[in-house]
Order: C-alpha cells, then sequence, then structure tokens
C-alpha cells in the first residue's frame, strides 16, 4: 500500500511543496491566466528537489476543482504559461537575476534563496530558528503583476514586503 507522502511527517522539501500546492487556493489569477476550469494549475520547478515522492503526489491532488500539473524548466526555458515557477536554492545567483529580469506577469515566482522575497520574488521561503518553513511575500510585486494574493495567506506569512518598506 502506497503511503501518501502528504499525510506522513514532511521533510523540509514535501513542506513546500504543501505550500506551493496551497498558494493555488489562496492566490487568484486573471480569467484568461486561469484558462478553462478543467485546465490545470501549472507548477514549475526551475532547479533539483529531493521529494520526488512528494511530487508525485502533488500532481495527484485538486485545487478549486481543478488538476495539479508540474513540469521541470531549465533556466533558459520561457516559464511564463506557468501559474508558479518554483526556483530552488541550486541554481545560480546569476541565473535567478536572469529569470526574475523576464516579463513574467502572471506567474507567481517562489524561491528559497536567503532574501529572496525581500530583494526581487514573489514568495521566498524562510527556515526560522526552530527549522520550521515559513514563507515572506513581496506584495509590491505581486501586486505589480496580474495576480492577486488572497488575506489567509498574506496573514501566515512571517513577513510581508509592502512598496514603502522596501525604499
Amino acid at each position: 500500500m502506497c503511503k501518501d507522502v502528504f499525510s506522513a511527517a514532511p521533510d523540509e522539501y514535501t513542506l513546500k511543496l504543501v505550500y506551493l500546492y496551497n498558494f493555488t487556493k489562496f492566490i487568484n489569477w486573471p480569467p484568461a491566466e486561469q484558462g478553462e476550469h478543467e485546465e490545470p494549475y501549472k507548477i514549475c520547478i526551475m532547479g533539483s528537489i529531493p521529494a520526488s515522492n512528494a511530487l508525485k503526489q502533488l500532481e495527484q491532488k485538486r485545487s478549486k476543482n481543478r488538476l495539479i500539473t508540474t513540469s521541470r524548466r531549465s533556466v533558459d526555458q520561457n516559464a511564463d504559461d506557468c501559474h508558479i515557477l518554483f526556483i530552488t536554492k541550486n541554481i545560480s545567483r546569476s541565473d535567478v537575476s536572469r529569470v526574475l529580469a523576464s516579463p513574467l506577469e502572471n506567474t507567481v515566482i517562489v524561491g528559497e534563496t536567503n532574501a529572496f522575497a525581500k530583494q526581487a520574488g514573489d514568495i521566498g521561503f524562510v527556515i526560522d530558528d526552530n527549522n520550521h518553513v515559513t514563507i515572506e511575500i513581496n506584495l509590491n510585486n505581486t501586486q505589480n503583476k496580474n495576480v492577486n494574493i488572497r488575506a489567509p495567506l498574506l496573514e501566515i506569512a512571517r513577513k510581508v514586503y509592502r512598496a514603502e518598506e522596501q525604499e
């Protein structure tokens, strides 16, 4: 019998994938980007993650009655068809900067490098002092995109960066 890795004691990357799944519930994309209700949410991964079983489990989930699909992306691949782009910490800073400089108006960019949300990303994973995975959100960046982050997600964020705090 196959154990659901989302219900087991999760490791760091399983938790991050659970977060990515939950982001689809608390982020609203423009109607044109959400597509028809039958189209899946596309979560793209740039870099490597050790949680391949959790990734397979993620693809069996539904959010807002829509399937979830995952795909791997290289730095040179376009990610504008992704709802969420997760850039892992094994991608070089220069490559991350190049991805962040590309116009991804409808893609929420999530990263796990130090100060990711504060500097240029949309949502950053942070490991707190108790070794728990938490998030930071750059509301200014997401407001400049065609996405809306709902209040419940903002409430669980460890830090929400707003325009006045970044100057």
